[in-house]
Protein backbone atom coordinates (compact mmCIF):
# COMPACT_ATOMS: atom_id res chain seq x y z
CA UNK A 1 0.00 0.00 0.00
CA UNK A 2 1.43 3.24 -0.93
CA UNK A 3 1.51 5.90 1.67
CA UNK A 4 -0.38 9.33 0.57
CA UNK A 5 0.77 12.32 2.79
CA UNK A 6 -1.06 15.94 2.71
CA UNK A 7 0.48 19.25 3.74
CA UNK A 8 -1.32 22.14 4.92
CA UNK A 9 -0.50 25.54 4.72
CA UNK A 10 -1.05 28.06 7.44
CA UNK A 11 -0.80 31.59 7.26
CA UNK A 12 -0.10 32.55 10.94
CA UNK A 13 2.61 35.64 10.53
CA UNK A 14 4.24 37.47 8.14
CA UNK A 15 7.53 36.37 8.65
CA UNK A 16 7.40 32.94 9.42
CA UNK A 17 5.90 30.50 6.70
CA UNK A 18 3.79 27.90 8.37
CA UNK A 19 2.61 24.94 7.31
CA UNK A 20 1.35 20.85 8.61
CA UNK A 21 0.84 17.98 7.46
CA UNK A 22 1.56 13.83 7.70
CA UNK A 23 3.39 11.42 5.82
CA UNK A 24 0.66 8.66 5.66
CA UNK A 25 -3.37 10.30 5.62
CA UNK A 26 -4.77 6.70 5.63
CA UNK A 27 -3.09 6.35 9.31
CA UNK A 28 -2.35 9.63 10.94
CA UNK A 29 -0.38 8.92 13.73
CA UNK A 30 2.18 11.82 13.46
CA UNK A 31 1.83 15.32 12.40
CA UNK A 32 4.66 17.52 11.44
CA UNK A 33 4.24 21.15 12.21
CA UNK A 34 7.34 23.38 9.57
CA UNK A 35 8.11 26.97 10.73
CA UNK A 36 10.44 28.73 8.18
CA UNK A 37 12.05 32.49 8.14
CA UNK A 38 15.34 33.87 7.26
CA UNK A 39 16.94 34.77 10.67
CA UNK A 40 19.79 37.44 10.71
CA UNK A 41 22.18 37.62 14.21
CA UNK A 42 21.53 40.60 16.14
CA UNK A 43 24.99 40.81 17.40
CA UNK A 44 28.68 38.74 16.42
CA UNK A 45 29.65 35.89 18.46
CA UNK A 46 32.39 33.93 18.31
CA UNK A 47 31.00 30.63 18.76
CA UNK A 48 27.17 30.07 17.78
CA UNK A 49 26.66 26.58 18.63
CA UNK A 50 25.87 27.59 22.50
CA UNK A 51 23.24 30.36 21.35
CA UNK A 52 21.74 28.22 18.72
CA UNK A 53 21.70 25.06 21.17
CA UNK A 54 19.88 27.38 23.63
CA UNK A 55 17.26 28.82 21.22
CA UNK A 56 16.42 25.15 20.22
CA UNK A 57 16.05 24.56 23.98
CA UNK A 58 13.54 27.23 24.39
CA UNK A 59 11.48 26.41 21.30
CA UNK A 60 10.90 22.46 22.98
CA UNK A 61 10.25 24.39 26.34
CA UNK A 62 7.39 26.13 24.57
CA UNK A 63 6.25 22.99 22.82
CA UNK A 64 6.37 20.57 25.73
CA UNK A 65 3.99 23.33 27.90
CA UNK A 66 1.27 23.56 24.93
CA UNK A 67 0.97 20.17 24.85
CA UNK A 68 -0.91 19.41 27.50
CA UNK A 69 -3.74 21.73 25.95
CA UNK A 70 -4.05 19.32 22.72
CA UNK A 71 -4.98 15.76 21.55
CA UNK A 72 -1.59 15.05 21.13
CA UNK A 73 0.46 12.90 23.24
CA UNK A 74 3.41 14.37 25.91
CA UNK A 75 6.23 13.54 23.47
CA UNK A 76 7.54 16.04 20.16
CA UNK A 77 10.67 15.70 18.56
CA UNK A 78 11.67 19.85 17.68
CA UNK A 79 14.52 19.98 14.86
CA UNK A 80 15.73 22.93 14.28
CA UNK A 81 18.06 23.86 11.47
CA UNK A 82 20.10 26.45 11.55
CA UNK A 83 23.87 25.86 10.71
CA UNK A 84 26.19 27.13 13.21
CA UNK A 85 28.87 27.61 10.80
CA UNK A 86 27.39 29.81 8.25
CA UNK A 87 25.77 32.48 10.99
CA UNK A 88 27.34 36.01 10.56
CA UNK A 89 25.71 39.78 11.92
CA UNK A 90 24.87 41.11 8.90
CA UNK A 91 24.05 37.94 6.72
CA UNK A 92 20.72 36.12 6.90
CA UNK A 93 20.83 32.09 7.17
CA UNK A 94 18.20 30.11 6.45
CA UNK A 95 16.33 28.46 9.56
CA UNK A 96 13.90 25.96 9.66
CA UNK A 97 12.27 24.25 12.72
CA UNK A 98 10.34 21.17 12.08
CA UNK A 99 8.11 19.46 15.22
CA UNK A 100 7.02 16.34 15.57
CA UNK A 101 3.30 15.59 16.83
CA UNK A 102 2.31 12.07 17.44
CA UNK A 103 -1.14 11.19 17.77
CA UNK A 104 -3.29 8.36 20.15
CA UNK A 105 -3.50 5.60 17.22
CA UNK A 106 -7.10 4.44 18.32
CA UNK A 107 -8.68 7.76 17.74
CA UNK A 108 -9.12 8.36 13.81
CA UNK A 109 -8.15 11.99 12.78
CA UNK A 110 -8.75 13.80 9.91
CA UNK A 111 -5.69 16.57 9.03
CA UNK A 112 -8.58 19.60 8.26
CA UNK A 113 -10.56 19.04 11.10
CA UNK A 114 -10.95 21.92 13.85
CA UNK A 115 -9.73 18.69 16.51
CA UNK A 116 -6.38 18.71 14.62
CA UNK A 117 -6.27 22.54 13.02
CA UNK A 118 -7.21 24.66 15.95
CA UNK A 119 -4.57 23.07 18.56
CA UNK A 120 -2.05 23.18 15.60
CA UNK A 121 -2.67 26.68 15.27
CA UNK A 122 -2.75 27.46 18.56
CA UNK A 123 0.92 25.67 19.15
CA UNK A 124 2.22 27.59 16.27
CA UNK A 125 1.13 30.95 17.07
CA UNK A 126 2.48 29.89 21.10
CA UNK A 127 6.16 29.08 19.50
CA UNK A 128 6.62 32.42 17.15
CA UNK A 129 5.05 34.52 19.76
CA UNK A 130 6.69 33.01 23.39
CA UNK A 131 10.08 31.78 21.07
CA UNK A 132 10.60 33.51 18.16
CA UNK A 133 9.65 36.80 18.40
CA UNK A 134 10.96 37.67 21.65
CA UNK A 135 14.78 36.55 20.82
CA UNK A 136 17.31 38.76 21.55
CA UNK A 137 20.18 36.64 19.56
CA UNK A 138 17.91 37.22 15.61
CA UNK A 139 15.88 39.24 13.87
CA UNK A 140 13.24 37.84 11.45
CA UNK A 141 13.00 38.38 7.39
CA UNK A 142 10.54 36.90 5.09
CA UNK A 143 13.30 36.95 2.23
CA UNK A 144 16.78 36.60 2.28
CA UNK A 145 17.92 40.02 0.63
CA UNK A 146 15.53 43.27 1.07
CA UNK A 147 13.32 43.97 -1.57
CA UNK A 148 14.56 47.11 -3.62
CA UNK A 149 11.74 49.83 -3.94
CA UNK A 150 11.43 50.51 -7.65
CA UNK A 151 12.25 54.30 -8.87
Amino acid sequence: MLKQGREVKTHISDVFRTSYGTVDMSSLKSIFLNLSTWAEPVEEKECWVRPIKKFKNHIKNTVHRQLSYTPFKDIAIVDLDLRASGVKQGKRSFMKCEVTLFLDSKQKYNIKSTEISSPITNLTTSIIKDSLLPSTIFKFHTTKKDKQSKK
